[in-house]
């Protein structure tokens, strides 16, 4: 994540317009971590969810109560990220107007923030039916791909007619509903749609429940192979996958036309997605990773977010690393070499924040 921003950001048009395989292959690649991203957001707060420890009711399991708090922790959190301190405060002074369009954008944080809530509602649903919870949250990931796939095919359909002038812009949903509201399922800043990404949290809840019950049998070889296998199929065959969803669809009567086709980027997402997993697998079975650095950078993901956000992209204080005066500037070894410093300078970040007690704080 933070490579890929920082380098986006810095990368000269010059070598992007060479089209180089390994810019072909970085370009690719960075598309698809935000589903790796979101479904292991899914894996870990599910895995935590449905520990043994946390027995009894619904409202007595410490991570329900947990969650709800982090859901108001990540959507706050998503609107101050992208409030610009500065300008607010410039504006202010001279008596022009600060537009609130962005600040009322759906975009990361927000959307894992509704995920979690979608998890916390099926794993309620999960302990009312005694089903088991994977099921749940497979389930509601396969309904949000259906979803997705129809606003998928609304969105290529109204950019369409806005080409071929048939209509003068596009028409937002829900139509003459708030921005703000818009922007939760397709508005003027929804690239992070809960119904784009949900589902990939939904998948990685339900993995997170597997592995939490067959702990023993799926951090195996045969799984990892397995998951390789099934993500490459669905990298391969998502376009017949889905024309064989859309057959289905038709035959119930629910559509006249391919709907699902639209859905090929969220499948092909999904497909890498596992492969991912399966080779975490594998590289789970070579090396034992205790408590290490590595581990706590990714128990302090919200921490990196919130901080390269305002680094970057100059979020909530309106100040930051000075990107913008070197945007697009640079070559792939500067920009590449740049990230490097950067991400070493979250790896202290972290040290120092997981370190305090033992820094700052004396023994008693």
């Amino acid at each position: 994540m933070l490579e890929g921003h920082i380098t986006g950001e810095l990368l000269s048009p010059d070598y992007r317009a060479l089209n180089t395989d390994w810019y072909v292959f970085w370009q690719h690649l960075h598309g698809y971590t935000s589903p790796l991203f979101f479904t292991i957001s899914g894996i870990v707060f599910a895995y935590l969810l449905s520990s043994p420890k946390e027995q009894g009711g619904y409202w007595q399991n410490n991570r329900v109560r947990k969650g709800y708090k982090r859901v108001l922790e990540l959507i706050l959190w998503g609107y101050l990220l992208q409030l610009h301190l500065r300008n607010l405060i410039s504006c202010w002074l001279d008596g022009s107007t600060y537009h609130t369009d962005w600040l009322m954008a759906f975009h990361v944080l927000q959307s894992i923030g509704v995920a979690i809530f979608l998890i916390l509602l099926l794993f309620g649903l999960s302990k009312l039916t005694r089903l088991p919870f994977y099921l749940w949250a497979f389930a509601g990931a396969f309904l949000i791909l259906i979803c997705n796939g129809y606003q998928e095919f609304y969105i290529h359909q109204q950019r369409e007619w806005v080409n071929q002038g048939l209509q003068a812009q596009v028409v937002y949903r829900p139509a003459d509903w708030p921005k703000w509201i818009q922007n939760f399922f397709y508005g003027q800043y929804s690239d992070f749609s809960f119904i784009r990404f949900s589902g990939y949290t939904l998948f990685g809840a339900g993995m997170g429940h597997l592995l939490r019950v067959y702990e023993r049998h799926v951090l195996r070889y045969g799984t990892a192979f397995l998951l390789t296998l099934l993500g490459y199929v669905l990298v391969r065959d998502a376009y017949y996958i889905l024309w064989g969803l859309d057959f289905v669809i038709q035959q119930l009567g629910l559509a006249n036309v391919n709907i699902q086709l639209s859905n090929k980027d969220a499948l092909i997402g999904l497909g890498y997605v596992l492969m991912v997993l399966g080779v975490l697998i594998w590289i789970n079975k070579i090396f034992v990773f205790k408590d290490n650095l590595f581990l706590r950078m990714g128990q302090n993901t919200l921490l990196i977010y919130i901080v390269h956000v305002m680094l970057i992209y100059e979020g909530l204080l309106g100040f930051g690393l000075p990107l913008k005066a070197w945007s697009e500037n640079f070559s792939p070894e500067q920009s590449w070499g740049l990230s490097a410093l950067i991400i070493a300078g979250f790896f202290l970040l972290v040290w120092v924040w997981t370190s305090r007690s033992k820094l700052f704080l004396s023994k008693k």
